[in-house]
């Protein structure tokens, strides 16, 4: 137990952070499940009426069923998209064009989910730019917002990263030697994909589907802002049950979201295991293919409007001279962005969402940083448990922990100030620091560290001048995610506010409910800016360090400074 010390010193912080926040808050919402609200504002403890009214109501079945045809529609458009996204991604000759058309992909995912909602409703309305075009035609108007299919069309959009990452991932390590042998064998291009490619890429792709699948289900934002009221799923019906005051019920349907990502975590677990061994043995890091036909261009070429489109249309409309949604503009104007400054409680929302985003980052960063070392560096008992246990927030619904929250910080006297926001957020943002993180540690060289302490060098001070150094891109860019996801939190935080705060999506989000005036694309338009400037930075990082993998100090450099610092 002695010699162990140091790696349960290490975990101690995040499991005390987990423990008393997000299981305090969970076991807190199972047992508000077990209450019941009368009409007359009674409350009776102890009950099961709830659960038996939600499990034998045909209402909350059929937003049930809704909630779940939404995610394997999502799912399934997501995997028509993303497989040949990524296998013509992977098809590109020059590396430079591959990281670029990632880039594309993946810039999206920084900008706010409000944002990304609010562009794609500019072009489903009425008088959006899918219907300025049909229209002319003799096709249009066509009702695609409000419905179940514009909320999808979003979600792809949304989670198409999600999907395109796994199976890029799977197709880097085939071994080129499969189709050279499928072809000699007389298989032609088509033959040869679906016998020998798409079987050794499945684990990607289910790896895709899986992740796509438990985000849409668990989706608030952008069914509240193109469904209409139309889309009931039970991430908006959590929200309206709490709105309604009806807190047990509003319980129940969060177990019971958090029981389909947990069946959905299984089924997809047992398909990656029965096609996992298709994956094994002679895989390699092959190189990409020959760019081929130009079909994957054009393809790709389609793709990257899509992503692009609604991000464009947002910057065009910020300069729009009318104050309603209508494409084209009819003339140009910046005066939404002076109308920013006249927005009460933007400021304060601003500034509250970088304190916020900050202070759950650095706190992310320390405590996740110690676990990571503890699981990579220590072989003590218990790692398995461990490292379930701090990645287990990434399993439950955001939707679901935020109401959770909302109801424990009550507890606690916590709700309405800053730091109930801040361990919040540092709870969902903490299993995405210690993956990062522990992915850098594990390509690190663990020998220049055990140098170091050989030369005399204190643990910290071998860390700090052997280890450090190899794993700082991994770290910036763990901290510039955590930053992004806390800035952009919707989900969870419009739970967490008391009446009289808001974090800038929350406003965002609100607003876009009240109003419909370009103001909203201004402050886009700004938040854009700022995401891609974010994601370049990510990207140079990535492209210095070799994706985690390098070293910014040689291991000469290393035992120099060691040396020094010993004989200091």
């Amino acid at each position: 137990m002695r010699r162990h010390r140091t790696a349960y010193l290490l975990a101690a912080p995040s499991v005390v952070l987990l423990a008393g926040v997000f299981a305090g808050a969970m076991l807190t919402l199972l047992e508000y499940s077990f209450h019941q609200y009368l009409p007359d504002g009674t409350d009776i403890a102890h009950t099961t009426v709830t659960w038996q009214t939600f499990l034998t109501g045909g209402y909350h079945w059929q937003i049930v069923r809704e909630t779940v045809v939404l995610g394997l529609i999502t799912t399934v458009a997501a995997a028509v998209v993303g497989y040949p996204t990524a296998y013509a991604l992977h098809r590109v000759r020059q590396s430079r064009w591959r990281y670029v058309g990632l880039f594309i992909i993946f810039a999206p995912l920084l900008t706010s989910v409000v944002s990304r909602t609010y562009g794609w409703e500019l072009i489903l309305g009425d008088s959006g730019v899918l219907n300025s075009l049909l229209e002319p035609a003799g096709l249009g108007p066509v009702e695609l917002l409000y419905e179940r299919s514009s909320v999808v069309i979003a979600l792809v959009h949304i989670l198409l990263p999600f999907m395109v990452f796994p199976i890029t991932q799977s197709l880097g390590q085939l071994d080129p030697a499969f189709g050279e042998a499928a072809g000699d064998l007389g298989a032609g291009a088509f033959r040869c994909f679906v016998k020998v490619t798409l079987p050794l890429t499945t684990p990607g792709l289910i790896g895709g589907a899986q992740l796509v699948f438990a985000l849409s289900i668990s989706s608030f934002a952008t069914p509240s802002l193109l469904g209409g009221g139309r889309v009931n799923v039970l991430a908006t019906e959590i929200y309206d049950n709490v709105n309604n005051v009806d807190w047990p019920l509003a319980a129940v349907s969060s177990y019971a979201l958090l029981a389909l990502a947990v069946v959905a975590l299984g089924v997809f677990g047992w398909l990656q295991r029965r096609t996992g061994r298709a994956e094994q043995g002679g895989v390699t890091a092959a190189g990409a293919a020959s760019s081929g036909a130009r079909g994957w261009s054009v393809w790709l070429a389609i793709v990257y409007v899509y992503v692009l489109l609604p991000l464009l249309i947002i910057v065009i409309n910020s300069f729009s001279s009318v104050s309603y949604g209508t494409w084209p503009p009819p003339g140009l104007s910046a005066k939404w962005y002076a109308n920013l400054f006249e927005q009460e409680g933007l400021g304060a929302a601003t500034l509250l969402s970088l304190e916020v985003a900050i202070a759950a980052t650095i706190l992310a960063m320390v405590i996740g940083t110690a676990v990571a070392v503890s699981l990579v560096r220590h072989r003590m008992p218990g790692r398995g448990p461990l490292q379930s246990f701090v990645l287990s927030p990434t399993v439950v619904p955001k939707v679901a922990f935020g109401f959770a929250g909302f109801i424990y910080l009550h507890r606690l006297g916590l709700f309405g100030g800053v730091a109930g926001l801040v361990v919040t957020h540092t709870v969902i943002v903490l299993p995405f620091v210690v993956i990062v993180v522990t992915a850098a540690l594990m390509r690190a060289d663990a020998t220049l560290d055990a140098a170091a302490k050989d030369l005399g060098a204190a643990p910290l001070r071998a860390f700090r001048l052997a280890t450090l150094p190899q794993i700082r891109p991994a770290l910036i860019a763990a901290a510039l995610f955590a930053f992004v996801v806390s800035f952009d939190e919707v989900d969870m935080t419009v739970f967490l506010l008391s009446p009289d705060q808001n974090t800038l999506p929350v406003w965002m989000f609100v607003y876009m409910q009240k109003f419909q005036d370009p103001t909203l694309a201004a402050l886009s338009t700004l938040l854009i800016v700022a995401a891609l400037a974010i994601a370049a930075t990510v990207a140079v990082l990535l492209a210095r360090s070799g994706v985690f993998s390098s070293l910014t100090t040689s291991p000469e450099e290393t035992v120099e400074k060691v040396k020094e610092g010993s004989s200091a």
